[in-house]
């Protein structure tokens, strides 16, 4: 069950930026400023990944051998919280063939400070074996994450070392929207539990939008039918299966907020009752509605109910809230809402979730004066917007809330994930939407805080030799451990980036691009302008929807721009690289569309190879199809998996040994498109 101190915790307490060109001086100011929560040398240090990494480490000589051992909880060891997680990782290990690993659990009031005793622990490990030490229960489920970790990555061998840890923030949470795509109940639990791996806390659960009512509903049966519903016809979640799913998140220490939309993103309601949910009617219907839900969901596991109120204009918005908030408030739950300025006005007594709030605010993260309230950031973009190493840098070097630390205001952040178009094969969402990527890069900055505001990296990323350059590319091949490992069976589109840098040719009009690119070709470079670029997906300009964030956020289309890398192998032949030049939007599919035979892209993308031009050797059943330069809405032809470059397999180039050349020439042919460019060498 939910625990007091979070109900307790929640009872008390999308900037998109749009960057101009920054000079070298600039770039160098910021990127001497930025500071990493946990010193280097010490993550450098650990023989093992942590995500988060701890708030306090010291790694002592001598390690534990843990190989092929089962777990075996000592001490205060009765916890709900500790069964569920000994039980999720020996469903995923087994239960070991040379004995027990002792873990001595010891419940303390004293264990941390008071500030950070709610979700604070201590691990400590030494070659006699293990202690867990923390105030609460939920302290010592989140030390036993932390040894987790430690088992998956360490080879069987435990480090020994002290480690002091607590959360930045109180909540670090994830939303998924099955009101557009209905996800089986198992599947969410599933994700539940992994998630419960990185110390999330919270999940959102997006229960209704335009397709459908996708709650039991026992007053009005007509919600359930299929003939008022456009997508997952005969998916409903019973209320014994919500209380099913939120049962089981408590138990791995995760709150579950519903959202039920309303009175926007509700098309399905006027479809079966023939009026709005704003009118007289709706309201009364929608009253009805909650006094269910309510009856059947109890406020322990439910605590916080999202209403949504986003994207809508009706007379009676005051109104509407007020309504809606009071009826909550007496079913003893919190109002939550969305919060922008394209939403309806937010009531008194309700949480925001800040998201889009327009151009005035669109340089920084959310600016910690401009929480005034109990509030949770949304605003550094969505899961289904970008491509996997725009949404894992993103949410590395945001600042949640605009602050270094959370309190009874500034709550947390919520990774917002939003495949809005149908999906028919309701697996690939995850690898679609870089789900885990940015989960863990969202899970590490909410969890150590951020002492810095780190905004600018995202689109024009810093040198490795930075602090903010080798702290991203050491966070990377943290990400790669766990992926290897406690995530090996997911789909998880990342690979570590950071490895290359660029020479880049200033745009140029297209029309002139036959001088220029037969300058790049014979290494001609005097008299060109260029930059140095780092990281393997570079950013020019990307859509609107996105700000037009990049390095040349002022150029406009109708120019192309050339990219040189150089990449050295020990030996000659194949090596594998994730290659990709356009991200479609899972949301509204603006995109540039499925390249056509032998081509990279419909943009007119070209590639050489120590001079050598290369084709696309990858065929494609849409080749030369889906270009979509307006938005598509709640678009109803289900995404092809050949939309999304991350979850093709990888492209082989034949590399010669020693320096390898690549030149990449990229157009920008509209602003639908997002213009950049991404080829990865692939970690074996």
């Amino acid at each position: 069950m939910l625990k007091h101190w979070a109900i307790a915790a929640l009872c008390q307490a999308c900037i998109l930026p749009v960057l101009a060109e920054s000079t070298p001086a600039d770039i160098t100011h910021l990127e001497q400023n930025w500071v990493s929560p946990h010193g280097l040398q010490t993550e450098a240090a650990a023989s093992v990944a942590l995500i988060p990494f701890p708030q306090q480490v010291q790694w002592h000589q001598g390690s534990l051998d843990a190989r092929d051992k089962g777990l075996q909880l000592l001490g205060d060891a009765s916890s709900p919280l500790l069964s569920a997680a000994l039980a999720d990782y020996a469903a995923t290990t087994g239960t070991g063939t040379r004995g027990f690993l002792f873990i001595h659990c010891a419940l303390a009031d004293d264990a941390l400070p008071a500030d950070r005793a709610g979700e604070g622990y201590k691990l400590n490990i030494n070659t006699e074996g293990v202690t867990i030490t923390a105030a609460t229960e939920a302290g010592l489920f989140n030390g036993f994450q932390t040894l987790r970790q430690m088992l998956a990555t360490g080879n069987g061998t435990l480090p020994c070392c002290s480690i002091t840890d607590w959360p930045a923030f109180r909540y670090r949470g994830y939303m998924q929207d099955c009101g557009r795509n209905f996800r089986s109940v198992e599947r969410l639990k599933q994700e539940i539990a992994l998630a419960s791996t990185l110390k999330v806390n919270l999940f959102h659960w997006h229960l209704t939008d335009y397709p459908a009512w996708h709650v039991q509903c026992k007053a009005y049966p007509q919600l359930n039918s299929p003939k008022h519903r456009t997508r997952d016809l005969n998916d409903t979640y019973t209320y014994a299966q919500i209380r099913e799913v939120m049962e089981y998140a408590a138990a791995r220490n995760i709150t579950v907020i519903p959202e039920l939309d309303m009175p926007g993103h509700s098309a399905y309601f006027e479809r079966a009752f023939g009026f709005k949910m704003h009118t007289p009617q709706g309201m009364k219907i929608v009253g009805e509605l909650l006094d269910e839900f309510c009856s059947e969901i109890p406020a322990e596991l439910c605590p916080v109910i999202h209403f949504g109120a986003d994207e809508v204009r009706i007379p009676n918005a005051a109104e509407f809230v007020g309504f809606v908030s009071e009826k909550l408030m007496k079913h003893g739950r919190i109002p939550m809402q969305w919060a922008s300025h394209r939403d309806l006005p937010v009531g008194k007594d309700s949480i925001e979730q800040r998201w889009g709030e327009g151009a005035d605010l669109v340089a920084k993260s959310i600016p910690a004066d401009r929480i005034t309230r109990r509030a949770f950031d949304s605003t550094m973009g969505y899961a289904n917007l970008f491509d996997p190493a725009l949404l894992v840098r993103r949410y590395f070097f945001m600042r949640p809330c605009g602050a270094t630390q959370g309190d009874d205001k500034r709550l947390g952040t919520i990774l917002c994930i939003w495949p809005d178009g149908k999906v028919d094969n309701k697996e690939l969402i995850p690898g679609m939407c870089n789900m885990w990527p940015g989960m863990m890069a969202m899970a590490e900055r909410a969890w150590q805080g951020a002492r810095a505001d780190g905004d600018h990296f995202p689109l024009s990323m810093t040198s490795g030799s930075t602090t903010a350059g080798r702290a991203y590319s050491m966070f990377e091949q943290r990400m790669q451990k766990l992926r290897n490992t406690q995530f090996k069976a997911e789909d998880f589109p990342h690979w570590p980036e950071s490895s290359l840098s660029w020479t880049v040719v200033s745009p140029a009009d297209s029309k002139a691009a036959a001088g220029i690119r037969e300058q790049v070709l014979t290494g001609k470079l005097e008299g060109l302008s260029t930059r140095t670029a780092h990281c393997a997906n570079l950013y020019f300009r990307t859509r609107p929807d996105t700000g037009y964030l990049g390095m040349f956020p002022n150029v406009r289309p109708g120019h192309t721009t050339w990219a040189i890398t150089t990449i050295k192998a020990e030996k000659a032949g194949k090596k594998k690289f994730m290659v990709g030049f356009d991200a479609p939007a899972r949301s509204n599919r603006r995109w540039t569309g499925v390249p056509k035979a032998g081509e990279w892209s419909q943009c007119g993308t070209r590639i050489w190879l120590n001079g050598v031009e290369q084709k696309n050797p990858r065929t494609f059943k849409l080749a030369g199809q889906r270009n979509h330069p307006g938005n598509a809405w709640n678009f109803e032809h289900p995404l092809d998996p050949e939309e999304i470059w991350w979850i093709q397999a990888p492209i082989e180039f034949e590399l010669q040994a020693g320096d390898n050349t690549f030149i990449i020439e990229q157009p920008y042919i509209g602003e639908h498109q997002s213009w950049g460019i991404s080829l990865i060498p692939v970690q074996e």
